[in-house]
């Protein structure tokens, strides 16, 4: 792929996959979980995007991408958390927290890749629905250097001819 972005999803994805094998699903945030009908997932999941990013020029036309990796973790619903439930069930209905902390540990200062920067989380919060499904979003800042577009150098070799005509 030649896609930084593409590089990056699949490296998060990748990793996710490998390392929380709790999670049952990852893929890009086309919208699955947008509030309506039973989201097209698996539970609990991981939605990926790119959201925020700027460029800034430096030589040669080559730029400095900055911007913001969004992992949307999502959960069905559990069962209720109040002060009466019974420990087992508290337990379960809390999972997301300790889900999201795993998530958070793998992602936190990794870098997916030789070309670009670490992940940093910059937020965290609950997403505001009208359904029962649990959505919790993770952003983290990433740079990388963009070479695409870089000026190539073109040199035209110099023949040099050495004769015995020259005299010193």
């Amino acid at each position: 792929m030649n896609s930084p972005f593409a590089n990056i999803f699949m490296a998060i994805q990748q990793r996710v996959q490998s390392q929380l094998p709790e999670i049952r699903y990852t893929d890009q945030d086309l919208g699955q979980l947008k509030s309506g009908s039973r989201p097209p997932v698996s539970w609990p999941c991981v939605l990926i995007d790119f959201e925020d990013f700027s460029y800034s020029n430096l030589s040669e036309n080559v730029q400095t991408a900055a911007g913001t990796v969004v992992l949307r973790l999502g959960f069905a619903p559990h069962s209720n958390s109040g002060q009466a439930t019974p420990d087992n069930y508290l337990k379960q209905s809390l999972n997301y927290y300790d889900l999201e902390w795993s998530l958070h540990k793998l992602m936190q200062g990794w870098s997916p890749g030789s070309d670009c920067g670490h992940l940093c989380r910059i937020s965290s919060t609950t997403q505001k629905r009208t359904d029962s499904y649990r959505v919790r979003e993770i952003r983290y800042s990433i740079a990388f250097d963009d070479y695409s577009t870089r000026y190539q150098q073109r040199y035209a070799s110099a023949a040099i001819v050495i004769n015995e005509d020259i005299v010193l």
